[in-house]
């Protein structure tokens, strides 16, 4: 699903996703405690800046799995929904932090079994040994 984002302030946005964010994977040996910088922010933003298809990709950062895309869409910017390595509980609280007051807020189809779950019916339709 693909939500549209236009209007919302993307620093606001880099800040929450950021913060909503846990380490995982090798991103424990880089994990740094505390906050980003309000020049890490700007050099995260600035990156994407001249980039036609992506207005921001936040991978790993400081350790913490990210994993936020934003991409440009004509004359919208847009995210998916599912958020990769979220559940949809961290998507939904994400956006009614930067969601911005004049604008509709979008229908989440809420998932009981996202793509961040890690019960075992969802380990065992991916295939994994339990």
């Amino acid at each position: 699903m693909e939500i549209d984002i236009t209007g919302m302030d993307l620093i606001k946005f880099i800040r929450e996703v950021y913060k909503l964010s846990i380490p995982a994977g090798l991103g424990h040996l880089h994990f740094k405690e505390g906050g980003l910088t309000d020049e890490e922010v700007e050099e995260i933003l600035n990156v994407w800046k001249s980039d036609s298809k992506f207005a921001l990709d936040m991978d790993y950062i400081k350790g913490r799995a990210c994993k936020m895309t934003v991409f440009r869409n004509r004359n919208r910017i847009c995210i998916r929904s599912p958020w990769y390595d979220h559940t949809d509980m961290r998507l939904a609280k994400l956006l009614k932090t930067v969601w911005p007051k004049d604008k509709p807020f979008p229908e989440l189809k809420a998932e009981e079994h996202g793509i961040a779950c890690h019960c075992m019916h969802c380990q065992i339709k991916r295939g994994i040994q339990v």
